[in-house]
């Protein structure tokens, strides 16, 4: 007898289900046995020894049940961003046709694997823009869909009695591999998949305000845009007070804002005057200088191996560690293993999303962090990258320390931050945050040197706008728009 696969698979009780065409289609693939090679692609990411043990109808219930939570979850942000259910249906085509892609149902299939936790939903928003599907509201939120279809498939493997005696017994013969391993250690570390990983993460610009379909997207690149800023070394002189107007630090004062040790308003002026006499130079040139006496901004100490970059909301902080990230992909796509002395590779943590990770007991350090957590835009494993950290090959940023907003969190990943560097004395580290509020002194004591981005010089200021000029002129060229509307985030 026939398996009903709609009522396997739940769709025909799903009151107010609007993708039942998208369904309905799947299920007449699968019984004329049209997608028995692309229901492997669902389920790629189980491991063969495990598929093998499955029968082709608990294959195909557990790819049906799975888009159907993905559909319904794209209909729920549909719904969420005030789509009316009639147009809401106008998505049953552009979905079939996305669908189609061998690369999506290869993403869909990957919560499917114990060890995985987080969707590339990266990937499928941009397979969605490259098909040129019809637009998804701004509202629309793909990480959300991610992480709530991840506990959907999750939840499958569960309610399935044969699916979760798999892998069940999967993960005893796992434990037992790894008896001599720390913390599950994942044995991949892929460089070549963790440049993509940054590729995709931080190569396009956020952008809120334009149609990001089509040639002209691609060609809004950070790397074709940004221009490193120039920096100021601060030494003695306390950089949340230089240019605040007395009021201002009035306020900050009675609301105990301020360093402990008090400043008489006299010496502001000397403090100001000192700190205007450094020289100003490039960031990206500091951060390559590691050492005295080549960085002209760092005498003495450990030039730029271990610093702090200081600046305001919107300065770029972020964009620039970003920047840098990207800097190394592009140094070394395509030519990892044949650099002789290949330059340091990117860590980049964002501070606020590890203590929330830390707290949700995901980690308990930044290797684990990189190992195994959900916020890293890609796992590798923490034994290879501790040879790689313990060998000084390694550019480690944190950004945001001003984003952990609970002053006993801040002095905790302060301690984790102050940690790491005596562990690993050879690794680079830099640490951003913005001025107002800001501490030095624990870091500062860890011999952290401390550098306030500076606004962009005329000439820089000419330099971005040209630039902007030449993508619109290629913008225009291609898509026929007369307007290029552009919010550059920092």
């Amino acid at each position: 007898m026939p398996i009903d696969f709609l009522t396997a698979w739940g769709v025909s009780t799903a009151v107010g289900f609007l993708f039942q065409p998208v369904m309905k289609q799947f299920a007449q693939d699968v019984g004329k046995d049209l997608l028995k090679d692309i229901l492997k692609d669902v389920l790629k990411a189980i491991p063969s020894q495990i598929l093998e043990k499955l029968k082709k109808e608990e294959i195909d219930i557990a790819a049906g049940k799975a888009l159907k939570e993905f559909l319904s979850l794209v209909q729920q942000e549909l719904q969420d961003a005030d789509i009316p259910d009639n147009q809401v249906r106008d998505y049953n085509k552009p979905l079939q046709k996305f669908l189609n892609e061998k690369k999506v149902k290869e993403i869909l299939g990957t919560p499917f694997h114990d060890e995985c936790h987080a969707l590339n939903t990266i990937k499928l928003k941009k397979i969605w823009n490259e098909q040129n599907l019809l637009a998804l509201p701004s509202e629309f939120d793909w990480t959300k869909l991610g992480k709530r279809y991840v506990k959907k498939v999750k939840a499958i493997i569960q309610d399935s009695s044969e699916l979760r005696a798999i892998l069940d017994s999967q993960n005893i013969e796992k434990i037992a591999e790894n008896t001599t391993e720390t913390a599950g250690i994942i044995p991949d570390f892929n460089l070549k998949q963790y440049q993509e990983a940054i590729r995709e993460s931080y190569a396009n610009l956020k952008l809120d305000s334009i149609d990001t379909s089509g040639y002209a997207y691609n060609e809004l690149r950070l790397w074709r845009i940004f221009i490193p800023q120039n920096v100021r070394e601060v030494h003695q002189v306390l950089p949340q007070v230089h240019e605040l107007p007395k009021q201002h630090l009035r306020r900050l004062r009675e609301k105990n804002e301020l360093e402990a040790e008090e400043i008489a308003l006299e010496e502001l002026e000397h403090h100001k005057r000192v700190y205007l006499e450094q020289p100003v130079g490039s960031v990206k040139k500091i951060v390559e200088d590691k050492h005295p006496p080549l960085s002209p901004l760092s005498k003495g100490g450990n030039g730029g191996l271990k610093i702090v970059i200081l600046g305001d909301p919107g300065s770029g902080k972020s964009t620039l560690l970003q920047y840098l990230a990207l800097d190394w992909v592009e140094k070394t796509l395509d030519r990892l293993h044949k650099i002789e002395n290949p330059p340091p590779i990117p860590l980049l943590i964002e501070l606020r999303t590890y203590m929330r990770r830390r707290e949700d007991k995901e980690c308990s350090n930044f290797l684990e962090f990189f190992h195994k957590c959900s916020g890293a835009i890609a796992h590798l494993n923490q034994h290879k990258l501790q040879e790689q950290l313990k060998a000084g090959n390694a550019l480690v940023m944190f950004d945001g320390l001003d984003e952990v907003f609970d002053p006993g969190r801040r002095e905790d990943v302060i301690t984790d931050i102050h940690r790491f560097t005596n562990e690993y004395p050879n690794v680079q580290v830099i640490v951003t945050s913005r001025v107002i509020g800001y501490k030095a002194q624990r870091l500062r004591d860890a011999e952290f040197k401390h550098f306030m981005l500076q606004d962009l010089e005329p000439k820089q200021i000419q330099d971005f706008i040209n630039r902007l000029k030449n993508l619109r002129v290629k913008f225009l060229a291609n898509t026929g728009r007369m307007k290029l509307g552009m919010k550059f985030c920092g």
